[in-house]
């Protein structure tokens, strides 16, 4: 459990977020991989305990049915199963990217994917899908090498730089420690990929129901990988700055070629030079430092392993997500189905190869497509705070292998710190987020349609109603501009308003009308959230930091309470407490 965790946080992030951090925050990045490690320890602290109650395999898309039930349950997890097919793709992008760097084939002059490039990325994603169909067991041996190796490349990175290769007057020079400002320190941590590199600790929950004793190495895991992860990364950070050479560093003249060079502490423009496909390794490659240059190709070696490994972890945290919603009774069973041999989810498995592929197409560059899959990812970790405090009330009685102190207080510093990374996105980003996110609700209308009380017809109605909307709101709002925020952000959350309606009409008297009832602080969050990202520092503006900051904590707090008293003792809460934890 421990090594995947590890091996889900130590993937591309250490190779592009370094200097995606410092290209939004200068030095002052340092603090932003501080901040973020803290946050992410009181998400974990959450979590440490939920995995403990109940260790499933894809735990992360199931917890919330047993504190709020299907409804908010199922977007949460829409959104978390987004994040983790996309960052599929991502891995696979950051192996082509520095595979580029000796193969320039793979890359346009954009420095988008080629047709090749893509090509090869497809061809990555196919084979870890194999391997992960063949077994766990399987691949957490073949991991736990690999993990071993991500961990040591990266150190002996630090180590190298640090003694060989540091200037410290980039840290005082060029504007200071904070030559983007202090709210950098803040706006840094989701587009840069910082927030993204934390987000593998999940990795213990999502194989918990595969462990050998999940009470015991779950909470474990869960503390230990982010404590460790969080020191690597701070210090690869440090040693990144240390390292940059202003006069190796050139950006794109009128042909699209790299022959300007930047100006000494233009760090907002490292993300646009010849350093960003492969930022260590050309840090390292052009040095002049002969043990440095000939390390650099073995940090080529680990442009494949580190993502790699981290790839197989998410095609397989993919595919149990959607194989907890199918226990769930959200997805058809084939999606639970297991492989005779294996006893892995062979189904989900090729489904996320198919999600994967669909991603790369919008998105060919790892830059790109970080903020969304960061963010996706992310909106899941509100249900941990929740859940956290909901199910002490409702089952107080069940087994706890690790008991979080303060739970009240926990859950809501988890609440808060999942709400401000999301927060932290801006707009439109988030925008795009939270209408992607609302979108995947009619596939829970006709999946769950019997229990709403809806029949094929109207279920099929009412879902193509709310498609053609929210994809006009898309189009007309947030893609072309040809309608104002108030107008389009108003007509999506009457038609998610409306619909949450209509299927409490429908199920009115019932356990499906307590789901839906349930469900809506979550559309609350979005539509205030969202609405406060647009007019905020990272919007438009109109509320200044840090008055947009303050504003999105107390908001916080206040869909944190909502979301504790709309809580209840589901009937699959219930049922573990009568029964026990099912085994699957």
């Amino acid at each position: 459990m421990l090594f995947l965790s590890i091996s889900g946080m130590i993937g591309s992030g250490w190779l592009f977020a370094a200097l995606a951090g410092a290209s939004y925050a200068g030095p002052a990045s340092i603090i932003s991989w501080m901040v973020a490690a803290v946050l992410f320890i009181f998400i974990g602290l959450s979590y440490a305990e939920l995995g403990s109650i109940l260790p499933f395999s894809g735990s992360l898309v199931r917890i919330d049915h047993y504190a709020h039930g299907s409804l908010s349950n199922y977007l949460l997890g829409w959104a978390y199963l987004i994040g983790t097919a996309t960052t599929v793709s991502m891995e696979a992008e950051a192996i082509i990217m520095y595979t580029n760097s000796y193969f320039p084939y793979f890359s346009t002059p954009s420095g988008y994917l080629s047709t090749l490039g893509v090509a090869a990325a497809a061809a990555l994603i196919a084979l870890f899908t194999v391997i992960q169909v063949i077994g766990v067991n399987v691949f957490g041996k073949v991991n736990t090498a690999i993990t071993i190796w991500k961990f040591i490349v990266p150190s002996l990175t630090v180590v190298l730089l640090l003694t060989l290769y540091f200037h410290p007057s980039n840290f005082t020079k060029y504007g200071g420690f904070t030559p983007l400002g202090l709210q950098a320190v803040f706006t840094a941590m989701v587009p840069s990929g910082i927030v993204w590199a934390y987000e593998g600790f999940r990795q213990a929950l999502e194989y918990a129901g595969e462990a050998e004793n999940p009470h015991r190495d779950v909470p474990l895991a869960l503390i230990l990988s982010i404590l460790i992860v969080a020191l690597l990364y701070i210090a690869l950070e440090v040693a990144f700055i240390g390292g940059v050479n202003w006069g190796k560093i050139m950006l794109k003249g009128s042909n699209s070629e790299y022959a300007i060079p930047i100006k000494p502490g233009d760090w907002g423009n490292l993300v646009y030079s010849n350093w960003a496909g492969s930022p260590f390794y050309t840090e390292l490659a052009t040095s002049g430092v002969a043990v440095l240059a000939a390390f650099a190709v073995i940090l080529l070696i680990d442009a494949w392993l580190s993502p790699a490994g981290t790839m197989g972890v998410y095609i397989g945290a993919t595919a149990r997500s959607l194989y907890g919603l199918s226990r769930q009774g959200y997805y058809p069973e084939i999606f639970s189905s297991l492989h005779r041999r294996f006893q892995t989810p062979w189904f989900s498995m090729v489904f996320t190869f198919i999600l994967a592929l669909l991603f790369l197409l919008p998105f060919p560059t790892w830059y790109q497509i970080v903020s969304i899959s960061s963010t996706a990812t992310v909106v899941n970790y509100l249900a941990g705070g929740s859940a956290l405090v909901v199910l002490r009330r409702t089952a107080p009685e069940l087994r706890r292998a690790y008991r979080v102190p303060l739970p009240w207080l926990i859950g809501l510093i988890s609440f808060v710190s999942s709400s401000m990374l999301i927060y932290l996105t801006g707009w439109p980003s988030l925008g795009y987020v939270f209408l992607v996110t609302a979108f995947g609700l009619p596939l829970m209308i006709l999946g769950y349609r019997d229990k709403l009380g809806l029949s094929l017809v109207e279920a099929s109605a009412a879902s193509l109603a709310y498609w053609v909307t929210l994809g006009l709101v898309m189009y007309l709002g947030l893609v072309s501009g040809l309608i104002g925020f108030s107008v389009y952000w108003t007509v999506f959350a009457l038609t998610v308003i409306v619909t949450l309606l209509y299927l409490y009409y429908k199920t009115k008297g019932s356990y499906a009308a307590m789901e839906v009832a349930s469900s809506s602080w979550f559309v609350g969050y979005m539509i205030v959230i969202g609405a406060l990202s647009y007019v905020g520092s990272m919007g438009e503006g109109y509320l200044k930091y840090p008055w947009d900051y303050i504003a999105a904590i107390v908001l916080s707090i206040i869909f944190f309470v909502i979301s504790i008293m709309q809580g209840f003792e589901t009937k699959e809460i219930a049922e573990v407490k009568a029964k026990g934890v099912p085994v699957e």
